[in-house]
């Protein structure tokens, strides 16, 4: 029928069923987040515009997440929950150079390798720039509930802080970046809720100032607990580091001083494992985060195990029931960007239909634990994130991370466990030719410069 037609009519309805096809074939993707896996993954998806609509729910009013610093230990300018766990003075964990994506590494304000939270949130907004991400970003909106529907898709309901007003959304493909360093852990101590002194997590301390002169303990020792930890020895009389792992052999500062878990509190008194007991003004908890997801409704088919254990999950973010959701960024404690670099460009090869899933039977085999693996080393990796990262790339026909990033995480990691104290002035760096060099101060105790 259609070839006995006028030609320009003719053409006219080829073009209208050709865009409406297309249209048809377009899959909307809701991204929760718009913290450092919220931008890389809108980025990800942006590139294929062809056939990709993505929209970013931030709840804040700029992007930053994590990195976006307030005073604030109570609530937010909408008066939820503060959501950033950064302190007034923090500088960052990891070198610039495993602090970026692969596909953008220009840091400015500083030269050093470990920069500021300031310097890595206006990393972060230069990058959102660069690749003009806003766009795709609605401020002010906070997710109420996600879920599953019968009809295979995906309902994100939304409120709009400012107006307070209800929207809903449908979504082919979601996408968790909601991060994980904002719900405390604090192990359960008998006795600690009548500690006549000051007693505070982690992500409420801000400003060393306060504890001046005071003895402090600090329950944990890894990053957060040993980073504090050292800020605070320039301030108070004595700093306590309470831990149950191996004996930190690296030099610490005089008046840290390394002592057994805390099991109970009396009043002053923390009372540690072996009976021993330590006066302290003020206690923090370095203890860690949960994983949290009050907005996930039980139709997505995720659980949560002890807040440490999300499940299942294949390849550690994977939704195996509803392979159309996505958990950006839950390995840790190593390398924050490298790790959803890779995951959503795997998610994006799925989307495609370019990389493909095994059976669920075999997922379901991989997402399990270990035997004798706790709850809260489910998502734990360091070095073991090089090797997640290749095996990604390889079964998603993806370029591989180089060798030069690949040594330089290596070196990171050696140089801060031997070295707690002074690891943060050293430079390790990437030169033009791919060699990594790993550079000391020139009034540092050993002044060798490590070529790799």
């Amino acid at each position: 029928m259609i070839s006995h037609m006028n030609p320009k009519v003719q053409l006219l309805l080829l073009l209208i069923v050709g865009v409406y096809g297309k249209a048809q074939l377009k899959k909307k993707v809701c991204i929760i987040g718009g913290g450092v896996s919220g931008l890389i993954s809108v980025k990800q998806l942006s590139r294929n515009l062809n056939n990709i609509e993505t929209i970013v729910f931030e709840q804040a009013s700029d992007i930053g997440g994590q990195w976006k610093y307030t005073d604030s230990t109570d609530v937010d300018e909408h008066g939820l929950p503060v959501h950033s766990s950064v302190y007034k003075n923090l500088r960052a964990n990891g070198p610039k150079v495993l602090m970026s994506f692969p596909d953008y590494q220009e840091f400015h304000g500083e030269n050093r390798s470990y920069v500021k939270h300031e310097t890595v949130l206006e990393y972060l907004k230069n990058y959102t720039a660069h690749f003009n991400l806003r766009q795709y970003i609605k401020f002010d909106t906070f997710v109420k509930k996600v879920s599953y529907t019968d009809d295979k898709k995906w309902r994100v309901e939304t409120q709009d802080l400012n107006l307070d007003k209800s929207e809903d959304y449908t979504c082919d493909a979601v996408v968790v970046c909601n991060g994980h360093f904002t719900r405390p852990y604090s192990p359960i101590i008998p006795g600690l809720s009548n500690f006549t002194g000051r007693t505070l997590h982690s992500h409420l301390y801000r400003k060393p100032e306060e504890f001046t002169n005071k003895t402090i303990v600090i329950l944990g020792a890894s990053y957060s607990g040993i980073d504090i930890g050292i800020e605070l020895s320039n301030f108070a009389k004595t700093v306590y580091l309470s831990h149950r792992h191996s004996r930190i052999t690296s030099e610490l500062p005089e008046n840290m001083i390394q002592i057994p878990g805390v099991v109970a509190v009396n009043g002053t008194d923390l009372i540690l494992n072996e009976g021993s007991r330590i006066k302290a003004d003020a206690f923090i908890i370095c203890t860690g985060y949960l994983y949290d997801y009050p907005f996930l409704d039980e139709s997505t088919g995720i659980t949560v195990t002890k807040g440490k254990y999300v499940h299942p999950l294949y390849k550690h973010f994977i939704n195996i029931n509803h392979p159309t959701m996505v958990f950006v960024g839950l390995p840790h404690p190593g390398f924050p960007f490298l790790v959803p670099y890779i995951q959503t460009q795997y998610f994006v090869s799925l989307l495609r239909g370019k990389a493909k899933l095994p059976a669920r039977a075999e997922m379901l085999k991989e997402s399990q634990l270990p035997p004798g693996t706790p709850a809260t080393k489910a998502h734990f990796m360091e070095e073991e994130v090089l090797d997640y990262y290749d095996d990604l790339a390889k079964a998603a026909d993806i370029e591989p991370l180089s060798d030069s990033l690949k040594r330089a995480a290596l070196i990171y990691v050696d140089d801060k466990n031997k070295d707690v104290l002074h690891f943060k002035e050293n430079e390790l760096i990437i030169r033009g030719d791919g060699h990594v060099a790993l550079i000391r101060p020139s009034n540092a105790t050993t002044k060798i410069d490590y070529g790799y």
